[in-house]
C-alpha cells in the first residue's frame, strides 16, 4: 500500500507566538513519523513523509502532494497546538480524496482520543505508541478495525527491535538546531535512546511512564550509521532523562572513547541525577551541552508541581556540570501553580545565580492529560484555546497574577534581566572562536531580543 505521513503546517511565529523572533531555525525531523515510516517500509509498503513546518507547506500544499502521490492512507501527527489544523486538513482530504483513509495519532490523540476522533473524523485514531499495532491496523483495517474508530497502542517494551528512523525519506539538510543546540554542525541530528519517564511532574504529559532504554550497542550502531550515511558530526539526544541509568551512561561513554568515535553531543536530564564522575566521563566522550528543566527558584512551587527535587540539589548539579566543562542550558517556567510576580522574580534571581550558559523562560501550559490540567481550578484560570497551547502564550493565569499581560511582561523582564547583563554578554563574546560562532551567537541574540521586547 501507499502511505503518506504528515506533520501539519506550523510557522515559526505560530510556534513561539511571537512575530519578532524571525526565522531562527530550530527545525527537527519528525522522529515519531520516521519510526512509523521505517516500520511500514520494512513490511514492504511505499511511504512518503511530509514535514510541513520545515518545508513551509500550507494545507493546500498537502492536498497537492496527496494528489501527486495518491496514497491509500494518510497518517497525521496530532499535537495539541495543531489539533484544529488537523481538523482543517482532514476536511480538505475528505472533500478532495474521499477514497483515502485517514489515521491520526500523537500526543493529543493519546490524551483526548474520543475528542480527537469526533473532531477530526479520522477513520482510525491510535493512542500511545503505535509501532507494535500500526501494520495490523493498516493491513487489516476492513476486517478488524473499521468499526472501532479508536485503537489503543501499547508501549514498545524492547525498543532495540525497532528499525532506525527512515531519515532517507526527508531532506536532512533542511533541518537545523537552535543556535544554542549545536557546536560543530548546525545540522546536528537528534536521536532518542530511551522512552518513558518515571517522574510525576504535574505539568508534563510524559509523567509516570514506563522507562525503557536501548542497549549501548544499538545506539552506537545508529551513530555509526549516521556518520557513514550523512557525515554527522554532532548528535542531540532528545531523551527526557538521559542520565537516569548512570551505569548505562558510563558504558555508553566508554564505548565512544574506546572506539574512537569523533562525535560531539548534547542531552537532557535532571540536575538531581548528576554525579561528578559521570559528567567528567561524558565530557571526555564528547558531551559539551546539557539541558535541564529547573522550572522555579521557589521550593514551595517545586513542591506544588511534584518536581521531587530541591534548590540545593539543583545548585550542586549545575556546579558539577560546569566543572566538567559542559555548558548548561536551564529551562524555567513562569506562571506555575502558586506563583506570584514576587516569586517569579525569585526564579529570575535564581537563574542569574546559577548563571547557565543559556536560559529559557517559557510560560506554563497545562496540557490535557496532565495532573495540572485536571486540577487547574485549584490554581487559577485557563483559556482553553488549543491554538495557543505551545508554552509561549499565557493560557493559564495563576491566582497570584492580575491578568495575562502581567504574566507576559514578566517573561520579557526575565529575558532582559538574564541576557542583557554585562557579565553574560562578555562571556558569550569571549567564547567566540570562528565565523560560525559569530553567526550562531547573532542568531541566538535575535531570538532573545524577540522575547525581551
Amino acid at each position: 500500500m501507499k502511505i503518506m505521513l504528515v506533520f501539519p503546517p506550523l510557522t515559526v511565529s505560530e510556534r513561539y507566538a511571537n512575530k519578532n523572533v524571525g526565522d531562527v531555525g530550530g527545525y527537527l525531523p519528525p522522529l515519531g513519523l520516521l519510526y512509523m515510516a521505517a516500520v511500514l517500509e520494512q513490511a514492504g509498503h511505499e511511504v512518503r513523509v511530509l514535514d510541513c513546518p520545515v518545508n513551509k507547506f500550507t494545507s493546500d500544499d498537502v492536498i497537492k502532494k496527496i494528489g501527486e502521490f495518491r496514497p491509500d492512507w494518510v497518517g497525521m501527527a496530532a499535537v495539541t497546538v495543531l489539533i484544529n489544523r488537523v481538523v482543517e486538513l482532514n476536511e480538505k482530504i475528505r472533500e478532495n480524496f474521499p477514497e483515502v483513509k485517514i489515521l491520526v495519532g500523537g500526543p493529543h490523540a493519546t490524551i483526548c482520543p474520543q475528542e480527537t476522533s469526533d473532531k477530526t473524523k479520522a477513520d482510525i485514531v491510535i493512542t500511545n505508541e503505535v509501532e507494535d499495532i500500526l501494520l495490523d491496523v493498516i493491513e487489516n483495517y476492513d476486517k478488524k478495525y473499521k468499526k472501532k474508530k479508536i485503537v489503543e497502542g501499547k508501549p514498545v517494551l524492547n525498543i532495540d527491535k525497532l528499525p532506525m528512523p527512515a531519515r532517507h525519506l526527508i531532506d536532512m539538510k533542511l533541518y537545523t538546531s537552535l543556535p544554542n543546540n549545536y557546536k560543530r554542525d548546525p545540522y546536528a541530528v537528534h536521536m532518542v535512546t530511551t522512552r518513558g519517564c518515571p517522574y510525576t511532574c504535574t505539568f508534563c504529559a510524559s509523567a509516570n511512564g514506563i522507562f525503557r532504554q536501548r542497549s549501548v550497542e544499538n545506539v552506537i550502531a545508529e551513530i555509526k550509521h549516521l556518520q557513514k550515511t550523512y557525515g554527522t558530526k554532532e548528535i542531540v539526544f532528545w531523551d527526557d532523562i538521559f542520565t537516569l541509568n548512570k551505569h548505562w551512561v558510563h558504558k555508553f561513554c566508554d564505548a565512544i572513547i574506546s572506539e574512537g568515535l569523533d562525535i560531539a553531543w548534547s542531552c537532557e536530564s535532571r540536575l538531581d541525577l548528576i554525579a561528578e564522575d559521570m559528567v567528567k566521563k561524558m565530557a571526555k566522550a564528547g558531551c559539551w551541552n546539557m539541558f535541564f528543566g529547573i522550572e522555579s527558584g521557589n521550593q514551595d512551587i517545586l513542591d506544588n508541581i511534584k518536581k521531587r527535587t530541591n534548590l540545593e540539589l539543583i545548585r550542586n548539579g549545575v556546579k558539577y556540570v560546569k566543572a566538567a566543562g559542559i555548558e548548561v542550558r536551564g529551562s524555567f517556567m513562569l506562571g506555575l501553580p502558586g506563583e506570584t510576580p514576587e516569586k517569579a522574580r525569585n526564579t529570575i534571581k535564581f537563574a542569574i545565580e546559577l548563571d547557565p550558559d543559556y536560559a529559557q523562560f517559557s510560560i506554563t501550559t497545562p496540557y490535557p492529560g496532565t495532573e495540572l490540567y485536571k486540577t487547574i481550578n485549584e490554581w487559577g484560570i485557563l483559556n482553553e484555546n488549543f491554538d495557543n497551547f505551545h508554552n509561549w502564550s499565557p493560557v493559564f493565569i495563576p491566582k497570584g497574577y492580575k491578568n495575562s499581560e502581567e504574566l507576559q511582561a514578566m517573561q520579557r523582564e526575565a529575558f532582559r534581566r538574564f541576557y542583557l547583563r554585562p557579565k553574560y554578554i562578555i562571556r558569550r563574546i569571549s567564547k567566540i572562536r570562528s565565523a560560525d560562532d559569530i553567526k550562531r551567537n547573532l542568531k541566538g541574540a535575535r531570538m532573545v531580543m524577540g522575547f525581551a521586547t
